[in-house]
């Protein structure tokens, strides 16, 4: 057994979310994708545009309700009042300061390969003994779609 993974210690962050529907195609992917930028590019009560961040980040339920999925962007520090978006299926939403177990691959990847990351990790973590959230898991990206190698990629869990 050998320890793939690192305990980050992430302080408060805050987020522009939505909802996420996971579909074969990866259109609920685009959809959630869009409105998150038009929300970076002036569609909030400001009008403010914001130079795009990373990483991105999906949230994925493991346990009922699964279809609650949703996909982020990190609001940058130097925005200390982000604008209200205007789409109501935007929000803004802090994620509290937190231990996090990350595991980092490279390649593109599509859902499966997060998936199968975070078997993995979850199987890794459990073996070592470590407590952690297993109703769902994060991953993240940091490259943009059209970059096609030397992608940075990770799955989280939240240590308890």
């Amino acid at each position: 057994m050998r320890k793939d993974f690192e305990l980050r210690q992430y302080e408060e962050t805050r987020w522009v979310t939505t909802s996420l529907k996971q579909d074969i195609f990866g259109m609920g992917m685009v959809t959630s994708f869009n409105r998150l930028f038009r929300y970076f590019n002036g569609n909030n009560a400001k009008g403010l545009k914001m130079s795009m961040t990373v990483p991105v980040m999906v949230y994925v339920p493991l346990k009922p309700p699964t279809e609650n999925a949703t996909m982020s962007f990190f609001v940058p520090h130097e925005v200390k009042y982000p604008a209200k978006p205007r789409d109501p299926e935007v929000y803004l939403e802090p994620l509290p300061s937190a231990s996090v177990y990350v595991k980092t691959f490279g390649g593109y990847a599509l859902n499966t390969m997060y998936a199968e990351q975070a078997k993995a990790l979850a199987e890794n973590l459990r073996i070592l003994g470590l407590q952690f959230d297993d109703t769902y898991f994060i991953y993240a990206g940091y490259e943009a779609p059209f970059q096609i190698f030397n992608r940075h990629n990770e799955v989280w869990y939240m240590a308890k």
